[in-house]
């Protein structure tokens, strides 16, 4: 079905009135200047018929209100629950499916290590001990993660080049973003944001939505566990800080 918005309208006007200018100022009139505007309004008849491609079928305030509604319903999970541990950021290729988020019931600062896939669940076992019990989630950024057209590579430019890629071209949300790593830390500063950060429940657990989208590109990357360490916004510019829960990184 054709897509009813202004550039489809204006483009299909510029075509059927360009294309009898151009055809009657070249084989009638032998106008030159005449041509040359009819084959104008031809090309700028395209241009607008491509852009009217490009608007989302959906408006973006009922992504915004679909979004709104998810995070909602995750904090009071998250708050009935009284959990207060760090989401663990995981990769696909121990989640069987997209990359998601673990959130242990049980604070531990020695987790066990996640060495197999885990079940599609959403209360599941990671570990061997009895209290290796989480929740497995699937976030902002796994949603996002979809839009990229290949897997980050694991350095701090091929995770630049991703996230900016992402936030400021797919999304166009922020302008620019730079990453250093350091061992098992990754320091990503994400440039003019200009997506909302509330704090609640939720947030406490899994971070903002840009650290979500941030941890779940990284994770992916290095394929090994992601948690988010330290979060600031000031102004337009965020800082994230990731800890790696496996090997140290380069």
């Amino acid at each position: 079905m054709l897509q009813r918005n202004s550039y489809t309208w204006a483009g299909l006007g510029l075509l059927v009135t360009g294309l009898p200018v151009a055809a009657v100022a070249f084989f009638v009139l032998r106008l030159t200047w005449l041509t040359a505007l009819g084959v104008s309004m031809l090309i700028l008849s395209f241009v607008l018929l491509a852009l009217s491609r490009t608007i989302p079928r959906l408006p973006p305030e009922v992504g915004g209100l679909l979004l709104e509604t998810g995070v909602d319903n995750m904090a009071k999970i998250v708050e009935e629950l009284g959990i207060k541990g760090k989401a663990i950021y995981l990769p696909s290729s121990l989640t069987g499916s997209k990359p998601q988020a673990l959130i242990p019931l049980h604070a531990n600062p020695a987790l066990s290590r996640i060495t197999k896939t885990l079940p599609q669940r959403l209360i599941i076992r990671h570990g061997s001990r009895p209290d290796d019990i989480g929740l497995l989630f699937s976030t902002v950024g796994s949603a996002t993660f979809s839009l990229l057209e290949t897997k980050p590579r694991p350095t701090s430019v091929g995770l630049e080049s991703a996230l900016t890629t992402l936030l400021a071209g797919t999304l166009g949300i922020a302008d620019k973003t730079r990453v250093t790593c350091h061992q098992k830390l990754i320091t990503v500063e994400v440039f003019n944001s200009r997506l909302e950060n509330r704090t609640n429940w939720c947030h406490d657990c899994l971070g903002g939505p840009l650290a979500s989208i941030v941890a779940t590109v990284a994770a992916e990357a290095w394929d090994q566990p992601v948690t988010v360490k330290y979060e600031e916004q000031t102004g337009g510019k965020c800082l994230i800080e990731l800890e790696v829960t496996g090997e140290d990184i380069q």
